[in-house]
């Protein structure tokens, strides 16, 4: 393109729309030596390479030559470094230094678990539709087609990806349990907490008896094949089918969902199944963001919330904003700071900091927005294959059931 849009800067600079605007001001005073583009009578900053160093220095000046009266110093909770471990600290500052975000999948360890689970137990208590009742709708109608994708099948590893609190997968463990197929039921979350949590209703629901493996691993790049090395060696028959479970539109959180996938399909041999459920792209879903336990809607659902309260980043120096950008179709919810912040990460030899600068936002929660049919495209691009798909008929919930696609060398590039 011709020109940075004014969002693109503040985006890619860490300033404000009004540092931007005082950028072109200048310029065209020929107060700095910045090359603008008219573009129906609006200027805007073009985008050359001469401009680019410019804008990198006066976004580093700007930096330099604040007044310190205006920004706050902040260090996270002992907590916080109670539960991360280092590479999860180095990933959090990487992700606010580059792309102003705390990745949502560190909201759920520790009591961040708890904070989970007592918001889908929410969900599973209220009378009105919502996400849970959806995906054990679906679940419930699809039973017949997984039976027939088992037949043949002696046993049945089920794997869970992102377990949360159980509840979601109870109705297809119970099922299959029940027909004398459940051979191994393997659990794999970020978090040890959200692991224990799923033991604990899994064994109150089917008894102590019942066959629990949890592993904690991040599967947006961990791949989980190792776990199943024994079983496939034994399966020269092919009599046991590992069955994936993907609940909860969980790849749509992150900021490439192909990369975890990927990871999945990686994991998978070529008789193993994938089943899937996600929020597909509807007026009513781009509206949606959910309420909060205590009724208040104006302040951040507690499990959204809790990597900021460990960074001590208090209520009182945001503001919450949710919305959903048409542009990119993607869901969000974000706090914009009322004050400049530099949080300092305390370690064993040195400290790293990470500046932010008033009027910037910090993403907490994304969800990107695709239909049925885009979300069953990207699984044919990374060699997944649809067998089976099914959505309810308010069509606010899909679940798609798919295989590894022997006829495509695309997922083995």
């Amino acid at each position: 393109m011709l020109y940075f849009k004014h969002s693109e800067l503040v985006t890619n600079y860490h300033v404000s729309l009004k540092t931007v605007h005082n950028w072109i001001d200048a310029a065209k005073q020929r107060k700095i030596e910045l090359e603008l583009h008219n573009k129906n009578g609006r200027m805007y900053v073009a985008n050359n390479p001469k401009n680019i160093d410019v804008l990198k220095s006066l976004s580093e000046q700007g930096k330099k030559y604040r007044n310190v009266r205006y920004q706050k110093i902040i260090k996270p909770s002992k907590q916080f470094y109670d539960i991360y471990s280092n590479r999860q600290i180095l990933d959090i500052i990487s992700n606010l230094n580059i792309h102003r975000e705390i990745p949502l999948k560190y909201n759920y360890l520790d009591d961040g678990a708890t904070n989970w689970d007592n918001w889908v137990t929410h969900l599973a208590e209220e009378d009105a539709p919502n996400m849970m009742h959806n995906t054990l709708e679906l679940v419930a109608e699809s039973l017949d087609s997984i039976d027939g994708l088992l037949a043949g099948r002696k046993k049945v590893n089920i794997i869970d990806l992102g377990v949360g609190n159980a509840m979601p997968v109870n109705t297809l463990i119970k099922h299959i349990n029940e027909r004398g197929l459940l051979n191994r039921y393997i659990g794999i979350d970020i978090s040890q907490s959200m692991l224990d949590i799923a033991e604990r209703n899994l064994k109150n629901w089917f008894g102590e008896d019942f066959n629990y493996e949890g592993h904690v691993r991040d599967f947006s790049f961990e791949r989980f094949d190792d776990l199943l090395v024994d079983d496939m060696i034994d399966n020269e028959d092919g009599s046991v089918l590992n069955l994936v479970l993907l609940f909860g539109s969980t790849p749509l959180n992150f900021r490439n969902p192909n990369d975890g996938l990927r990871t999945v399909y990686g994991s998978m041999s070529e008789n193993d199944l994938l089943i899937f459920t996600c929020k597909p792209d509807t007026d009513n879903s781009r509206r949606f963001f959910g309420g909060t336990l205590d009724g208040n809607r104006q302040g951040l659902d507690p499990y959204v919330r809790y990597s900021l309260d460990l960074l001590n980043i208090d209520s009182s120096l945001y503001d919450v904003e949710t919305g959903f950008n048409e542009q990119t179709r993607m869901r969000f919810v974000r706090v914009r700071l009322k004050v400049a912040l530099t949080i300092e990460f305390e370690f064993k030899n040195n400290i790293h900091r990470v500046s932010i600068e008033k009027g910037d936002a910090i993403l907490l929660l994304r969800v990107w927005h695709k239909t049925a049919l885009e979300t069953i495209n990207d699984f044919e691009k990374i060699g997944f294959v649809l067998l089976r798909s099914n959505m309810t008929k308010d069509r606010e919930r899909l679940l798609t059931i798919s295989g590894i696609d022997t006829k495509s060398d695309v997922g083995r590039s």
